[in-house]
């Protein structure tokens, strides 16, 4: 076997866990599982489990995807386009593009989501922490101090953007994700010339 088809396997294997840890949550509620209901349901041992992720919360929530460091030293270099507005955009898509997310996976994120808010705070500060890490890369970029209003705003925009695209991207299953968010990132360009 391939290195590539190993981590393919365990990439199909940890997302096939997820999901049922999410179907799950969304029946019974994040509190109406056990950890033994989860590996049954994934067709796993409780002990792969552990293996894939720390807890129930890390199955449920998995994500968001880290940042690719060949994405991020590209970005910080000044690159992909040499826009930095553009070249946030293409940075949270590349995001989206490794996860291989479907409308179904967001759809299933949302119901998860709105049957178990306290999940809500926890996938905030995962966002938050990604946010920041982009924040940091902006800043390293644009060779500006830490907490310098050009990254914060740069880096709420494309927030924003995000949470546009991703709400005209859940209504329509004919929408892309990337080419709504880079569109976005299009008329906030033009808007803000």
């Amino acid at each position: 076997m391939s290195i590539q088809s190993a981590v393919s396997r365990r990439e199909q294997t940890s997302r096939r866990i997820s999901r049922c840890a999410q179907d799950l949550a969304i029946e019974h509620g994040f509190d109406g599982f056990t950890l033994d209901d989860l590996a049954e349901q994934a067709g796993v041992s409780r002990r792969t489990l552990f293996n894939y992720f720390p807890g129930k919360e890390a199955a449920v929530l998995d994500g968001p995807a880290p940042l690719d460091p060949g994405d991020l030293a590209t970005f910080v270099a000044g690159g992909p386009e040499g826009n930095l507005l553009t070249d946030l955009g293409h940075l949270v898509t590349s995001i989206y593009a490794r996860e291989e997310t479907t409308h179904e996976d967001w759809r299933r994120i949302h119901a998860l989501l709105e049957r178990n808010p306290r999940l809500i705070t926890v996938a905030k500060e995962r966002f938050e922490g990604v946010a920041a890490e982009v924040r940091q890369a902006t800043e390293a970029r644009e060779g500006l101090p830490a907490g310098h209003p050009r990254a914060r705003v740069a880096v709420a925009l494309i927030a924003g953007l995000f949470h546009d695209a991703m709400a005209c991207f859940l209504v329509d299953d004919d929408r892309d994700f990337p080419t709504e968010l880079m569109a976005g990132v299009d008329e906030a360009t033009r808007l803000l010339a």
